[in-house]
């Protein structure tokens, strides 16, 4: 069972959709010779049966209500059964012949009282078949025709009743008419029809799973194609929805993975250059200090201090950029007063830069209490004001703002220089991604602030964003959610 499973797990679509379609046709054909062939017969005794127990009720409801008994021919007519009425004491009080070889108009009388004996005993109801050969029987028959070759009879014989008073018995005749012919006739049918439908589903079902896997097969193919690391590859399969919706799903995630390829590249480029340039430095720095009489002093050992900085400094935003993404670091989130904390980072950065000119503003137009990792967040604003001061106007002002807005607190951070030039508006937030635009101010960066940023502002399910201002160059911000 489980090797059989596995072989049909392991076939194309094409054949799979070819074994169902045939799979369907032969379902199709073998409830039609079951109902056709097997079961005509019980189906044609069910029906005769139904129409016995209609044309009873409808005269019942007659006799009951002493209507007169003509209306009981129209009854017998409908339902192509012959009736007769005998009153309790075996008076034949009414009788309708619909045929002319109905087996209770052309039997003994004795039947006829013996069928009321029998239906009396019977708890008022009796059915059963009658034939020359054998008069009345309640078995089922196992030929619809008798001795004579005519058809048998169903009898069905049943008390009349007004509360505990027998009014009545009916006694109702049907013929049970061979279908032997009919069945031989179908038969012959069935077989014609079950080799055209054999051969023309088999052609059908071969269409269609062409039709439907070929586009299926192209983009299998394009998919390997894809594995092998062409990003330019483009899904063009077509067929139908579903195909067209994939194909520009799969085009768009080649297009994805292309971007995201180059970033990496880009990324252990730049990270490989920034590692290599302070290494360098050292190495070159210790080395003249070693070999050449009088440069070791301390001019050169504050080099060696200040590329020792900057080397770590990109290697625990790299850590930390890592960290964040994975969520190996979990945020220990407290309420603090953001107000106070932005405040205090704007206070330091504005001593620390005085003295090349740099104004930082921050207006507030409330404190402000948030629920999160505060060295983090704080973190962040660093990031994003100090990324602003690189690249801000002749004048060399940054204004940062707070807001409160509804359910949310937003900080936002303007500079007054050129903007972000629209085509690195959307990789800004990127890794190691670094505008085209020259800085107003040399601070050494690694160009991880702003990933870092966007990886705290989501971990804080946060928000954050960037635009050029009308007259202020651009505007970063990011806020977050107030209890």
């Amino acid at each position: 069972m489980n090797n059989l499973k596995t072989k049909l797990n392991s076939l194309s679509i094409k054949y799979k959709i070819f074994l169902y379609l045939i799979g369907f046709c032969g379902l199709l054909l073998f409830l039609l010779w079951t109902f056709q062939i097997v079961l005509m017969d019980r189906i044609y005794e069910n029906i005769r049966i139904k129409q016995l127990y209609s044309a009873y009720d409808n005269i019942a409801k007659l006799i009951v209500g002493g209507n007169d008994y003509e209306h009981i021919a129209d009854i017998a007519e409908n339902n192509d059964t012959c009736v007769m009425v005998v009153q309790p004491n075996g008076v034949l009080s009414y009788s309708a012949e619909i045929s002319r070889n109905c087996r209770i108009h052309k039997a003994p009388y004795i039947d006829i009282l013996n069928i009321v004996i029998e239906t009396r005993e019977n708890k008022g109801e009796l059915k059963g078949i009658y034939s020359e050969r054998n008069p009345f029987t309640t078995e089922r028959p196992a030929d619809k025709r008798d001795d004579s070759g005519m058809p048998q009879s169903m009898i069905y014989c049943r008390q009349v009743k007004n509360g505990d008073d027998v009014l009545a018995y009916v006694i109702l005749d049907v013929h049970l008419t061979p279908v032997d012919a009919t069945v031989s006739t179908i038969q012959r049918q069935l077989q014609f029809i079950t080799v055209i439908m054999i051969v023309f589903s088999a052609v059908l079902a071969s269409v269609i799973a062409r039709k439907i896997s070929l586009p299926m097969e192209k983009i299998s193919r394009d998919a390997r194609q894809l594995a092998t690391g062409d990003y330019e590859t483009v899904f063009d399969a077509t067929g139908y929805a579903e195909i067209n919706r994939l194909s520009a799903t799969l085009t768009r995630t080649a297009e994805e993975l292309g971007k995201v390829e180059k970033q990496r590249k880009d990324f252990i480029a730049n990270v490989s250059h920034d590692l290599r340039t302070p290494l360098t430095l050292i190495g070159g720095y210790a080395e003249v200090m070693r070999d050449i009489p009088g440069e070791n002093n301390p001019e050169n050992a504050q080099m060696i201090i200040d590329e020792t900085r900057r080397l770590s400094t990109l290697v625990n935003d790299l850590l930390d950029m890592s960290r964040i993404q994975s969520g190996a670091v979990p945020m220990e989130k407290v309420k603090y007063n953001l107000t106070q904390s932005v405040q205090k980072t704007v206070d330091r950065l504005n001593e620390l830069l005085k003295r090349e000119g740099y104004e930082i503003t921050f207006d507030a137009d409330c404190d402000v209490f948030v629920t999160a990792d505060e060295a983090r967040i704080s973190q962040c604003f660093y990031n994003i004001l100090i990324n602003r001061v690189n690249y801000t106007g002749e004048d060399k002002k940054v204004f940062v703002k707070q807001r409160r807005e509804i359910g949310k607190v937003k900080i936002t951070v303007t500079d007054t220089g050129r903007g972000v030039s629209e085509k690195d508006m959307p990789y800004v937030w990127e890794r190691y991604y670094k505008s085209d635009s020259n800085h107003k101010r040399s601070v050494t960066g690694t160009g991880l602030g702003l990933s870092i940023v966007r990886s705290v502002i989501k971990a804080h399910k946060g928000e954050y964003g960037a635009y050029n201002t009308a007259d202020q160059g651009a505007c970063f911000w990011f806020s977050l959610p107030v209890d």
